[in-house]
């Protein structure tokens, strides 16, 4: 019988279809005709969604129950998925767990899911799982600890392989154990060839038999793909002192970058006075009118430039320093004009036409943002640097991309209707970007053309 879900769990799974590409299913024929234990990779929270939305057969998922109960939700979460991370971003981490309750626990009490314990309420998760196998159902597991066993993998917890101990008191038959693996950046998921238990052996035998078997299997599996992992990165062994090992060298052109950017605000915000600044000003600007929602977009910024670096710190450190080393040419350009060339804006209304939240939230900005050093605008500039690393991602899905190109265009457009800045510091903002962009991306713009220039001479 086919569980009943709730308008909104169908409604997020609808949305998670059209913006998560489906991934190619390879090697679905190995799957046995009799139910069985699937047990592949986590990969956060690709693994599952890859399993409710996209596994043939429907299989039902072993998920922690903590995460299914509102009020244990925040201490597990926080606890099992971020208490690792760095010391400076944990608040956030905090928060975060909190405010992910209630979504939680909506998705996990939806989807196909089995409770998961690990207290004394274990016999419940062995005896649902049986229930679902007596049934015809497989079970989707996924067993890994917070700890590596290679670059693929983290160890694994040896438990579940209890389940075929209990299902073959059930019923007398030995069940298989089918090793999958997940490539979420290259929309790929493979299974392999399943692995039966033998009941003639002791149990914790074949714990350590048929775990090791399975890791082997899925590395066998990944290592059948071309090179799609990316390094692990773990922040708590960092210090100052190791910023130039390989391990940690990704961190020194950002932490080098922003010194010299708030040096250099610093600087020039209160060694160069407004008075001998040159006001930037054009047509257009007389015609934009003020409006305050684009105050939404304008600040949206803050946390556009923040979890892109962020990202790049935990999942994807080429990126990060083509992102870093966009932002640090655009700021030393931006910095140098400002100094040879001091510019202000005298655009901002003196009264607001309307009183609300947003109109306050910009009367704030507009308390601590000067309106001097505005030309060219890095508002623009740090959001083409990435709009233009986002582009180039080639596991980001079209559509990621088309909605960053537009949420990039609405923050654009938000300095001129907020009046933080003229259209010409908007304009200006163009060539440094692509200054920093052809300079960035050298190979992949002006090496191809030498190199056909030379091959053509020769």
């Amino acid at each position: 019988m086919e569980k009943k879900t709730s308008p909104l769990y169908r409604l997020i799974c609808a949305l998670i279809r059209l913006f998560y590409k489906k991934p190619e299913i390879l090697g679905a024929e190995k799957l046995p005709d009799e139910p069985c234990v699937l047990v592949g990779n986590h990969t956060q929270m690709n693994g599952p969604i890859i399993g409710e939305l996209y596994f043939p057969g429907k299989p039902y998922i072993w998920c922690a129950g903590e995460m299914m109960h509102l009020k244990e939700v925040p201490a597990y979460a926080y606890t099992d998925f971020w208490s690792f991370k760095p010391r400076w971003c944990r608040p956030f981490f905090r928060l975060l767990s909190v405010l992910i309750a209630p979504l939680s626990v909506l998705l996990f009490n939806n989807a196909r899911t089995i409770p998961v314990y690990h207290d004394a309420r274990l016999l419940s998760t062995y005896r649902g799982s049986i229930e679902r196998l007596l049934a015809g159902d497989s079970v989707l597991i996924f067993p890994e600890k917070n700890e590596r066993w290679n670059n693929v993998l983290y160890e694994f917890q040896d438990k579940f392989i209890d389940l075929a101990r209990f299902y073959y008191k059930k019923t007398g038959a030995a069940l298989s154990f089918v090793p999958v693996y997940n490539a979420p950046s290259l929309h790929e998921t493979l299974i392999g060839d399943p692995i039966r238990f033998d009941p003639s052996q002791p149990i914790g035998e074949e714990r350590a038999r048929l775990c090791a078997a399975l890791k082997d299997a899925i590395t066998a599996l990944a290592v059948s793909l071309p090179e799609h992992t990316k390094p692990v990165v773990d922040y708590r062994e960092f210090r100052l002192s190791r910023l130039n090992t390989p391990q940690f060298a990704h961190m020194k052109l950002p932490i080098l970058g922003w010194i010299f950017y708030f040096s250099f605000y610093f600087l020039t915000e209160n060694l160069i006075p407004a008075e001998i600044c040159h006001p930037i000003h054009c047509a257009l600007d007389d015609i934009i009118p003020f409006c305050e929602y684009f105050a939404v977009f304008y600040v949206f910024w803050y946390a556009l430039v923040f979890g892109s670096l962020l990202y790049g710190l935990l999942y994807d450190t080429e990126g990060l320093t083509r992102l870093s080393k966009f932002i640090f040419i655009t700021q030393f350009i931006a910095m140098t004009m400002y100094i040879l060339y001091p510019s202000r804006q005298d655009l901002r209304p003196e009264v607001f036409v309307r009183d609300n939240a947003l109109t306050r939230l910009m009367a704030f900005i507009y308390s601590f943002d000067t309106s001097t050093g505005v030309f060219p605008s890095l508002h623009v500039a740090y959001s083409m640097g990435i709009l233009s690393v986002g582009l180039k991602k080639k596991d980001l899905r079209p559509i990621w991309k088309w909605l960053l190109g537009i949420v990039v265009l609405c923050i654009c457009l938000a300095t001129a209707f907020v009046k933080q800045h003229s259209v010409l510091d908007i304009l200006a903002a163009l060539p440094v970007s692509l200054v920093a962009e052809l300079t960035v991306y050298w190979d992949d713009y002006w090496k191809p053309r030498l190199t056909g220039k030379q091959a053509r001479s020769e």
